[in-house]
């Protein structure tokens, strides 16, 4: 791994929700926080440490009042979520409910993301094929497709008369094509992009939701097209391209290392930290964020996804930062 100051171009990795008085992961936060103070269990300890973080920042105070309105919201049932999605949150239902219960009250609470937010997630966990954090699964469909899934990943599929179809609804897959003797076209929908592989393998990814997404051939040719325009872009194996609702960029050469997460690995050359561990965190539970401070370091190297942990140290060791954590739910790094 090597690093270095610099400049990179920079690309969002994550955008605020729409109330820009408050940033939508000290909302996670002050989630998390209420939900281990009403979780009956609580130490004195807990509570006064809850107490220091609502006065360490105005915002976190902020945050801390909206999600205690919010939760009152909830258990008389208005917003849109239904009053049994946060008292399953704050009880502690299942695991997999009360990630979806802790995610939906931050979209919530964060304000400007809206219903249709919800309903996304809700069609997520509804999805026909998902992953959960830190998870990859391979799905072979009756066509001899096979589409291999990253971490938070969730498709549908459609086969019809007229096509076999999958919708990516956020995630990031890979896509060997199979033969259909009917000669349906295979089409992969995610988001505005509209891709129709002609004997390939690709990468179709949407990390940050449908409203855009990357191409990425590996072998073959696929046509990519955006709904509502017309014409669509050629991509050979060994370019991609970035697309969303106002079009589609220029092809560029790929990344040759792009498939490395189906082999357990990130491959990263000159990636700003932020970036870097914006796409490390999809592999963790919890939050990881990089303190604004180092986040222009350049990051080069190999690192195991699976061993988040390890990766962690290792940026300790090597680059002048240094990690926080409040819980095993929060961590930022930052300048040593």
């Amino acid at each position: 791994m090597a690093a270095e100051i610099g400049t990179a171009p920079r690309r969002a990795v994550f955008q605020p929700a729409g109330d820009a008085a408050l940033d939508r992961a000290i909302v996670a936060q002050a989630v998390e926080w209420l939900v281990r103070l009403q979780s009956g269990t609580a130490s004195a300890a807990e509570r006064a440490a809850c107490e220091h973080w609502r006065g360490a920042h105005p915002d976190h105070e902020k945050a801390w009042q909206r999600v205690r309105g919010l939760g009152a919201d909830l258990r008389d049932g208005v917003h849109g979520l239904a009053p049994e999605t946060a008292r399953g949150a704050l009880r502690g239902a299942d695991a997999a409910r009360r990630r979806w219960a802790l995610k939906a009250f931050v979209l919530a609470a964060s304000g400007g993301l809206g219903a249709w937010a919800l309903r996304d997630d809700m069609a997520w966990w509804r999805a026909d094929y998902r992953t959960a954090t830190g998870e990859q699964r391979s799905v072979l469909l009756p066509d001899g497709t096979r589409v291999v899934l990253n971490t938070r990943s969730a498709i549908d599929v459609d086969f019809s008369a007229a096509e076999r179809g999958i919708r990516l609804l956020g995630g990031e897959i890979m896509v060997t094509s199979g033969h259909d003797p009917a000669a349906r076209p295979l089409v992969v929908h995610a988001g505005p992009g509209r891709v129709v592989p002609i004997g390939t393998r690709f990468l179709v990814r949407a990390p940050d939701g449908p409203a855009a997404g990357e191409v990425v051939v590996l072998e073959g040719l696929v046509e990519l097209g955006v709904a509502g325009r017309e014409g669509t872009l050629r991509l050979p194996a060994g370019q991609g391209a970035r697309y969303a609702a106002d079009g589609i960029s220029a092809p560029e050469s790929s990344n040759e290392n792009a498939a490395g997460w189906t082999q357990g690995v990130l491959v990263v050359e000159r990636m700003r930290l932020d970036d870097f561990l914006a796409e490390l965190g999809r592999y963790r539970p919890g939050v990881l964020r990089c303190d604004p401070a180092v986040g222009a370091i350049l990051v080069s190297g190999a690192f195991p996804v699976a061993r988040t942990d390890a990766v962690l140290d290792m940026l300790e060791e090597t680059l002048p930062v240094r990690r926080r954590s409040l819980g095993p739910y929060w961590t930022t790094i930052a300048q040593r």
